[in-house]
Parts: C-alpha cells; structure tokens; sequence
C-alpha cells in the first residue's frame, strides 16, 4: 500500500465515551491514525485528545482541523506541544482557518483577518514556538511572545498541517508547513488545483524541508460508507453535503471539481454525490482511494457519512474495509 489510512470522526451525535471506544477499537484494527473534527456545540477535541493520548499507545492523533478563532497562535502552540508530550510524540496538529461566520457569529471571535496574510502570521508564531522553542512576533493581525524553559521537554519535530483547499492557502503550505488536509476535494481537483500549488509553494521554502515535495503530507479526508443502505445513504449524504452548496467558498471548490450546473441548481444530484463519497460496499472504498494515491494523495483519512456515522457495527465495517 503506497497510502497510509487514518480515520476521523465528528464527535457529534454520538456519546463522548462511545467517541473514545470507537478509537480503541480504531488503532485495535491497525489504523495509522485517528482525526477528530471540531466544530462548535461539540466536544472540545483538544481535551478529548488529550483522553485518546493517555488510554492509546500506537496511532497517531490529529486535529482536523483546530480553527484559528478557537485560540491564539501562542495558545495554539502551547495546545499542540501539550499534546505532543502527551502523546509520546504521536500528535498531528491539524489547523485552518475554519468558517468566517461561524467564528465571527456563533464564536465571537471577531472580526477575522484577510485569509493568506493571517494565516502566514499565525504560522509563524505557531511554526516557530513549536520548532525553536520561542516566538517574538508583533504583526499587523496576530501577535505572539512565548519562551519555553529547558527543562519543559518539547517535540520540535510535531508535524503541522494547513486545513484548506484554496490554491493561495495551498502554496503557503507547501511553502512553510508540514501537510495539508483536503476536504471535499475530488481527485481530479487534486491533480489539476492542490498538486500544482503546493509545487509553487515547495519551489519557495527556505528551510531545506521537503525538498522539491519530499516527505511533505497530502491527507484527504474521504467520506464513505460501507451499508446494504446505498441509496439510503447516498440521500443522506446529499442532504448533507446541500448544506456546502450555501458556502461561497465550496461553491468555487464545487465549481473547479466540475460541479458548476449542480452549483446553478442549489442542489446535489447523484454524479456530484457519488463524485465526492465513497458510499457502497469495500470495492467502492478501495476504488475512491486508489483514485486519490494516483494523484499524489499520501494519507487517507476515512470520515464514516450517512448510517455509518451513528451506526458502531457500519462505522468499523467502513474503517476496516478501507484498511485491508
């Protein structure tokens, strides 16, 4: 296998416990990793993984995504090096700018910056807390002043990955971070927007990480599930995903995937469902990621939709068949 699989979850509709006996079983059945998506009104994931790093032992564990509007950079940094340590060097932090509405609205955040020029700010102070230990960075939307002791153990090395799909924002994590993580995204989209800018942005590093795209992290987070239900859950996931179609932002990603007359109708139909789903029986999942592997994708992340997202015995069917 040239990929390697992880699982995320939303810890949404289903108990905190079930949340964390679900990931057991997850790294039980040989997962590489296990992603928690955080969203308001749900479990504050990084306290939730701060549960999965003291009762796992192997898989890795990462954010998908912290937005940037749940914390400041240094905080964001003190999250992820905690974590780190917690962990025994297991953690992934996954971070993005998330929703303007949701930060601005439901959070209260206020005000959000200009996307890349915040982004580039935030990451410098999150980048060099985590890498040298200290940040000194007074900037026009984000600032930070932090020294960590010798005595506090750090992992310098905790990989930092850029949630997004947008060309500018994929450049600036090819050019400063350690991964992406793609949402929503279709193969095609990955070969034809994702791979071409975060080239631009690996021919503009200057820290002699990843040279020419080596070693750099290209995670999908691939929505599927394995059901006797299909059509059933092909609805569901349409309802689902109709909620997307209301975003700007999607709307352009929908768009360049070749979604323009389903964008037009306000709705979903089945070739726009099935392009961005995985929903069936294993052979459906093992088609969906090999599609992703042969553009340049190097993590799958397995997000369980429709039935096998409630459902236990559906959720580890859809893990499992996507792991053998």
């Amino acid at each position: 296998m040239s990929h390697r699989v992880g699982a995320a979850l939303e810890p949404q509709g289903v108990t905190l416990q079930e949340t964390l006996e679900r990931v057991d079983i997850t790294e039980e059945m040989g997962a590489d990793s296990q992603w928690l998506i955080q969203m308001p009104g749900q479990w504050e994931s990084g306290t939730v993984l701060a549960a999965l790093a003291a009762r796992t032992e192997r898989i890795t564990l990462g954010s998908a995504i912290l937005p940037l509007y749940s914390r400041p950079p240094v905080a964001m940094a003190s999250t992820a090096l905690t974590l780190g340590e917690l962990s025994g060097g297991r953690f992934v932090l996954g971070l993005g700018l998330g929703h303007r509405d949701v930060g601005e609205w439901m959070v209260g955040a206020g005000a959000a910056p200009p996307a890349v020029p915040g982004m580039r700010e935030y990451l410098e102070i999150v980048l060099a807390a985590i890498q040298k230990g200290e940040a000194d960075h007074d900037g026009k939307w984000f600032g930070g002043h932090v020294f960590y002791p010798p005595t506090q153990e750090r992992h310098s090395d905790l990989p930092v990955y850029v949630g997004t799909f947008g060309p500018r924002m994929l450049e600036l994590a090819g050019e400063v971070a350690d991964g992406v993580i793609l949402w929503m995204c279709t193969p095609s989209y990955v070969r034809d927007v994702v791979m071409p800018a975060l080239r631009r942005g690996f021919a503009r590093r200057t820290d002699g990480r990843y040279p020419g795209g080596a070693g750099f992290e290209v995670a999908a987070l691939i929505c599927a599930a394995v059901t006797p239900e299909v059509e059933a859950d092909q609805t569901r996931f349409g309802e689902y995903l109709s909620a997307y179609v209301r975003v700007p932002t999607y709307r352009r990603l929908f768009e360049a995937s070749g979604f323009g007359a389903q964008i037009r109708a306000g709705r979903p139909d089945e070739e726009m469902i099935r392009g961005l789903s995985a929903i069936g029986g294993p052979a459906e999942s093992h088609a969906r990621m090999a599609a992703y592997a042969a553009e340049g994708v190097t993590q799958m992340l397995i997000c369980p939709a429709g039935s096998a997202f409630l459902d236990r015995g559906r959720y580890l069917d859809t893990v499992r068949a996507a792991l053998a």
